[in-house]
């Protein structure tokens, strides 16, 4: 589960740190200007980076894909997490996989207001890439993080997990070949360090930090 999330990095970032891997990627509709964001949450622009010919594509997308009409005509909010089990994702014309580029996610602990917000990062501060579906609404590219059962980083915060990708897997899951539960597979241990990262409340003191729970009592 991963309801906002951090994206602090530059263009010549993203394009090195693909070509490292040897994946080209292009901005077709012309380089974005990204200024470093601490938080996207549901609806927000960002990064989205897909497959497009024999390279990487790199585009802004929003935050959430449009929620179905309810009954009674109302809206719920934007769908932003998408369940991976049992699902196989492919590329269309006007869909498909995604990359989605951030230097951490937030999961929150505590029962009472304000939680506390922690950051889960690389270790040494890399960028991730969440594996993500895109598609087109009304002419516009949204987009929703795939999740599945958390990996032990994640497990002591929620009972679902975002997908970051290894950089030897991203050609694969953008290719949209390879099937997609050889590649939606929770990370190992140590892929990720939580730090705590409270909101700015200048106003008043901000809560002292609660420490997630030991695995043990999430069952």
């Amino acid at each position: 589960m991963c309801a906002s999330f951090e994206a602090k990095f530059s263009v010549t970032q993203l394009v090195e740190i693909f070509a490292e891997v040897g994946i080209g990627l292009v901005f077709k509709d012309g380089l974005p200007n990204l200024t470093p964001e601490d938080e996207v949450r549901p609806t927000n622009r960002t990064v989205l980076v897909r497959q497009s010919g024999e390279d990487a594509e790199g585009l802004m997308a929003s935050f959430g894909f449009s929620p179905p009409v309810r009954a009674d005509g109302r809206r719920a909010g934007p769908v932003i997490n998408y369940r991976s089990e049992g699902r196989t994702f492919t590329n269309k014309s006007a869909s498909g996989r995604a990359l989605i580029p951030v230097s951490g996610f937030f999961e929150f602990t505590g029962d009472s207001t304000p939680k506390t917000r922690w950051k889960l990062h690389d270790p040494d501060d890399h960028i991730l890439m969440l594996a993500a579906l895109w598609r087109v609404e009304e002419e516009a590219v949204r987009f929703s993080l795939l999740t599945a059962e958390p990996g032990p980083d994640v497990a002591p915060f929620h009972t679902r997990g975002v997908l970051p990708l290894p950089p030897a897997r991203w050609a694969d899951w953008l290719g949209g070949e390879v099937p997609s539960q050889e590649l939606l597979i929770p990370p190992p241990s140590g892929t990720l360090i939580a730090t705590p990262t409270p909101r700015s409340t200048p106003s008043r003191a901000q809560p002292k930090p609660v420490p997630p729970p030991a695995l043990g009592e999430l069952f």
